[in-house]
């Protein structure tokens, strides 16, 4: 049973890069299975209405039945449910709690989250939050992309540089924060330590379409992951950045389906109108 299921899975994902379809020879190469499996696979297939046969042509084709069934799925999700599960194997990894924090114009807000940490020390979640930009992992990522007059406008709009209520370890000038980013650009991730509140860790990642990779000025948004310093020390963020990169990439590649993603809790445009209404912000 579950090599016909394999084979049969085999054979749609090959004739979706061929809509032009495929003939049975072809199929049977493709997919690396004798002609008969293939045409008994093809004529289970075609009964239920994923495949069709083109007798002028003699070509096996694939028909809209996937991406109905697709469509059918993403319109009973929103983009958030999409990336949920990016966030989740993150926590289940790093054993913190992991954040998506998304770009909303000229600031960025905490929209998601998987709680890694179990009862306990561990750094509780606050969504909806506008990030902090110069003392934040994730601020300092996307802030590592921008040209620095830009940089220095968002900072400043914040009013918080140097305000005696953030961490011990916060940035406090601008000079500072300018050598901090260019770190930052050139290890490809942010780091905070004890910076927006005293005993808070965070290492972040940028979120940037495939097509223009390396740009993080065009970011979506960033990956993090925060934990009490006690616990998450420098070493452990750092050995987490390989995968929070490959999940950066796959929300990146997920992108484009988002004017499809129509689930009970609204786009992601709506919850981030959402969010700027609660805290009064333009």
């Amino acid at each position: 049973m579950s090599a016909t299921l394999d084979r049969s899975l085999d054979l749609l994902e090959a004739l979706a890069q061929y809509p032009q379809g495929l003939s049975l020879a072809d199929i049977s190469r493709h997919c690396h299975i004798a002609k008969g499996t293939a045409h008994r696979l093809l004529l289970h297939l075609a009964t239920r209405g994923y495949v069709r046969y083109d007798e002028r042509t003699a070509m096996h084709l694939p028909t809209m039945q996937m991406p109905v069934l697709a469509s059918r799925l993403l319109e009973r999700m929103g983009f958030l449910d999409v990336c949920q599960p990016e966030l989740d194997r993150l926590a289940d990894l790093s054993g913190e709690l992991a954040r998506l924090v998304w770009r909303d114009g000229e600031r960025l807000v905490y929209i998601a989250e998987a709680q890694g940490a179990g009862p306990g020390l561990r750094y509780d979640a606050n969504l909806g939050r506008v990030a902090v930009l110069h003392t934040t992992a994730a601020g300092k990522t996307w802030l590592a992309g921008l040209a620095g007059e830009h940089v220095k406008t968002l900072v400043r709009a914040q009013h918080l540089l140097g305000d005696p209520s953030l961490g011990p370890c916060a940035i406090k000038s601008m000079s500072e924060l300018m050598t901090e980013l260019a770190r930052t650009r050139r290890r490809a991730y942010g780091l905070a330590i004890d910076e927006t509140e005293v005993g808070t860790s965070a290492v972040a990642v940028s979120i940037t379409p495939s097509a223009i990779a390396g740009r993080t000025a065009d970011a979506l948004g960033c990956l993090a992951i925060v934990g009490p310093t006690a616990r998450f020390s420098r070493v452990r963020m750092v050995e987490l950045v390989p995968a929070m990169q490959t999940a950066a990439a796959s929300i990146a590649q997920l992108w484009p389906i988002r004017s499809f993603c129509r689930g009970p809790e609204g786009s992601l445009t709506r919850r981030l109108t959402h969010f700027r209404t609660r805290q009064g912000a333009p």
